[in-house]
């Protein structure tokens, strides 16, 4: 299966950013009857979860690209095909990806002994929202519905079944159809949150430039109090719009 990758193509973002999703099976077990207040440990389980598809994009480019468990439902080729994606980006983007689908590659790399970096630069978009807004829902469908971004496709009843038990490989196309709609959602909804959150990378070629997108205007937001730079300057870019932060003898030198 080849992989996509951002340098097989023309379009070359200035922060190459990855967007990116993940479905995964359940664990499949054993146990007596059905019923609330189960106990149930991991000596009933006798198939662990897996992840079934990933999906991705990268910011500057239009086509979303999946991969996905081979026909025997083994995730070890995928997995090490998308660790070399997530190896070339500046910054992954995920809506819950720090606590969920990057924790789940990384575990589901351990296990089948696949090398993978200890970190990467992450943006999850979920933690963004609990932090900086007040939303009815951080849900990312709810997060859709209320900036009018659009929605995830609706679920399809026994889909996760059909794929998982009997192996069905239309139902697994349809899967990644719904996965690749949320990458398309997370990246309209980080685009719309991006100008309000804290440059982690920057492409600036000078201090005092746009972190996000270099430009060399800026607008004067008044000066803040840091305990890492002193005294400080906050500028706005007047091009995109993304506030950053630089001391203020960093920003009398400038100008």
């Amino acid at each position: 299966m080849s992989v996509e990758s951002l340098s097989t193509h023309k379009i070359k973002p200035m922060i190459r950013r990855l967007y990116f999703d993940i479905e995964t099976s359940p664990c499949i077990g054993w146990f007596w009857r059905p019923g609330y207040k189960l106990n149930l440990t991991y000596d009933n389980v006798y198939e662990d979860a897996k992840i079934i598809c990933i999906c991705y994009k990268w910011s500057g480019q239009d086509k979303i690209y999946s991969l996905k468990w081979d026909k025997s439902q083994n995730d070890k080729q995928m997995i090490s095909d998308f660790i070399k994606v997530m190896n070339q980006a500046d910054e992954i983007i995920g809506h819950n990806a720090d606590r969920f689908d990057t924790k789940w590659i990384r575990t589901r790399a351990m296990f089948h002994d696949l090398d993978m970096p200890p970190d990467y630069k992450s943006i999850d978009t979920l933690k963004q929202a609990r932090t900086l807004l007040n939303l009815p829902s951080n849900r990312l469908d709810s997060i859709g519905k209320y900036f009018n971004l659009g929605q995830k496709l609706e679920n399809e009843r026994g889909l996760w079944e059909k794929v998982c038990r009997f192996n069905n490989q239309a139902a697994l196309n349809r899967m990644i159809v719904y996965c690749k709609q949320d990458v398309n959602l997370l990246e309209q909804w980080f685009d719309k949150l991006n100008k309000y959150i804290k440059p982690k990378t920057s492409i600036a070629s000078k201090v005092g430039d746009c972190p996000e997108c270099g430009h060399t205007e800026m607008k004067f937001n008044g000066n803040r109090v840091s305990a890492k730079l002193g005294v400080a300057v906050q500028l706005q870019c007047k091009k995109c719009g993304k506030c950053h932060t630089i001391s203020k003898k960093q920003y009398e030198k400038a100008n």
